[in-house]
């Protein structure tokens, strides 16, 4: 909407410069991919509301703009879903045509059955593991002036770690780890970008992990990940990184096994290791100091203080829209500016041409007898 108001007010500054001058078309580009909704996925299974309520709730606390919430579930109770749809969160049951397979490795799928007729509906997604993580800011603030990424998160530590050296060995074999045994590893918990390099994305790992069999519990999602982008190097020019020491998203399960300590500011914002104050951190849970924090700050002990939060968000939804109402009514008002400038430039550019025309009128000669000398 604001760019919408700031077209109009600069060509109504001057409407016959800006309108031949302008690029109106990028512009226009640009309002539809910023008109666009931004989506957050994820999927949760055997996971009832208080071992997940930090994350809902710390995503409503960090206000997300113009966003859906979709998660798809298996094993959820009702209860948990009528307090996830209370707070917008849009849920679908995972098909029975999944059953048996990991959950971590059929989300792909999902996502990619969900988004494939939806592309043109969505800017930027993030897919999350729901369990282990929390929100302090919109992660999609920090991107809103990309044009077309994948946003990949790095943890602490290389391929040839505990848990990536098997994965890596009995997915790809010996020689595939010893390639890529030197690379950090990439964290699946946590993938974002615009939607048409997440969609690509989702489709190549699912292919991988179908190729593999999808009901091995041996196969992993994260390890299927690493393989395409540091062998098949997908994406090479595309990719934005984030870890501890810079980017919104902090995947920190590894720091303590290096010896390093989270930061935090006063008012206990988890910081990066550049001081600034991280929009997503992954794997709190694997420090009891953080777990008892989170715990203390997104408790929501009683149903009053949930239907509190629930106001809150409506109420945001509210302002919102008068904000868009006033804006829409300003811009209305410019637009009707506009056109009256317009037409009086059109009105003194046509009469200026008429004095012009009028003096360029060749003279008559005058009615009468013309004096004539004769010369005798």
């Amino acid at each position: 909407m604001k760019e919408i108001f700031l077209i109009f007010l600069f060509i109504s500054i001057n409407p016959i410069k800006y309108v031949s001058s302008f690029n109106i078309f990028s512009l226009i580009r640009k309002i539809k991919g910023n008109s666009k909704k931004n989506i957050v996925l994820g999927v949760i299974e055997r996971l009832q509301w208080d071992r997940i309520k930090s994350f809902f709730i710390s995503y409503i606390k960090a206000d997300f703009k113009n966003c859906e919430c979709v998660i798809f579930h298996r094993l959820v109770n009702e209860e948990t879903l009528t307090k996830l749809n209370s707070l917008g969160i849009i849920t679908y049951e995972i098909p029975e045509k999944y059953k048996g397979m990991k959950i971590n490795n059929l989300r792909y799928s999902l996502y990619e059955e969900y988004l494939v007729d939806k592309l043109d509906k969505y800017n930027m997604a993030l897919h999350i593991d729901v369990r282990d993580s929390i929100f302090q800011k919109d992660i999609f603030e920090f991107y809103k002036s990309q044009e077309s990424f994948l946003g990949i998160a790095l943890e602490e530590g290389n391929m040839d770690d505990k848990y990536a050296r098997p994965w890596m060995k009995h997915q790809y074999g010996e020689e595939m780890y010893e390639e890529l045994k030197n690379k950090t590893i990439i964290c699946s918990g946590t993938i974002w970008g615009t939607v048409d390099k997440f969609y690509e994305l989702s489709k190549y790992i699912w292919a991988e992990i179908k190729s593999k069999s999808p009901y091995n519990i041996n196969i992993h999602d994260q390890t299927a990940e690493n393989y395409l982008i540091y062998h098949k190097k997908l994406f090479n020019d595309c990719i934005i990184s984030s870890d501890i020491y810079s980017g919104p998203v902090m995947t920190v399960g590894l720091l303590e096994s290096k010896g390093k300590e989270l930061l935090l500011d006063s008012e206990n914002n988890i910081l990066n290791f550049n001081g600034q104050v991280a929009a997503v951190i992954h794997q709190y849970d694997r420090f009891p100091k953080l777990v008892k924090m989170v715990k203390e700050y997104f408790d929501i002990p009683s149903k009053t203080g949930l239907q509190e939060l629930i106001e809150n968000k409506n109420k945001t939804k509210r302002n919102i829209l008068i904000k868009y109402i006033i804006c829409f009514i300003i811009v209305i008002f410019i637009f009707i500016l506009l056109i009256r400038r317009i037409y009086s430039k059109i009105k003194t550019k046509k009469y200026n041409i008429k004095k012009i025309v009028k003096k360029k009128k060749i003279k008559k000669p005058k009615k009468g007898y013309k004096k004539v000398k004769i010369i005798l």
